[in-house]
């Protein structure tokens, strides 16, 4: 986003020069013929005369407030329509939950305070991994229907002081900030195994995946630590978060 806005600056630094060099002639030339008009009045002020005259001024004045308002609506729509893409770029269309791009965001700013303080966080992976084969089996309603229970499940567990993120699909990321691997296991024991979704006539049981990493505090890179989660294997339901276990 940064690099696409410093690439646009030149461009409207070109432009901005001559749209008010084109204002100006404009201006030159109407005031010209204003001048020429008015002189012909005083000359001969008769009433068709005073009539082209009122008739210049008022297009003139109609023209110049139809610029300014035309220039001041697009300097507002531009910065409401920028507004909106900076936020979708942090933003899923899911629930308005932050998105990958936060996730990214959020571990820069929380990386170099986690080294600084000796204070690690936990990323959990939450996610229904045979969300495709239901989508085949039972349809699109009834898997959007499994994912959003599950949003709302993972919304009341989150602590304010957390966060909650949409990776994409099924899959949602938590970060659990001044949290040890062991302390997520309290977070986990919250978390259902399951989500059950009713079709209408009996209930079906769509199990959790759930991944956790806890930052070693020597990584540098937001991609390399997401990467790291996302390579976890999936802990067994109800078994506890361990270094060891995690690393292999």
């Amino acid at each position: 986003m940064k690099r696409k806005e410093r690439a646009d600056q030149p461009e409207q630094a070109t432009n901005e020069p001559r749209k008010h060099a084109l204002r100006l002639a404009l201006l030159i030339a109407w005031g010209v013929v204003l001048a020429v008009q008015v002189t012909s009045t005083f000359r001969n002020p008769s009433t068709s005369n005073l009539i082209v005259t009122g008739a210049f001024l008022l297009l003139f004045l109609v023209v110049n407030v139809n610029l300014f308002l035309m220039g001041w609506l697009g300097r507002r729509n531009w910065r409401s329509v920028s507004t909106k893409l900076h936020g979708a770029a942090y933003l899923s269309e899911f629930h308005n939950l932050p998105n990958r791009n936060y996730v990214l965001a959020e571990l820069r700013r929380e990386m170099p305070r986690a080294r600084a303080h000796n204070s690690p966080f936990v990323l959990i992976q939450l996610s229904l991994e045979t969300i495709d084969e239901v989508r085949q089996r039972r349809g699109d309603d009834f898997a959007d229907r499994a994912v959003n229970a599950l949003v709302e499940v993972l919304k009341r567990l989150t602590r304010s002081s957390d966060f909650l993120a949409h990776l994409g699909g099924a899959r949602f990321a938590v970060m659990l900030v001044e949290c040890t691997l062991e302390q997520s296991y309290i977070y986990l024991k919250r978390v259902p195994g399951t989500i059950s979704v009713s079709d209408g006539h009996q209930m079906l049981d769509v199990p959790v995946t759930a991944r956790v990493h806890q930052y070693d505090l020597e990584s540098l890179y937001a991609t390399d630590v997401l990467r790291d989660l996302e390579e976890m294997k999936p802990l067994r339901r109800r078994e506890q978060p361990r270094m060891d276990s995690l690393a292999a």
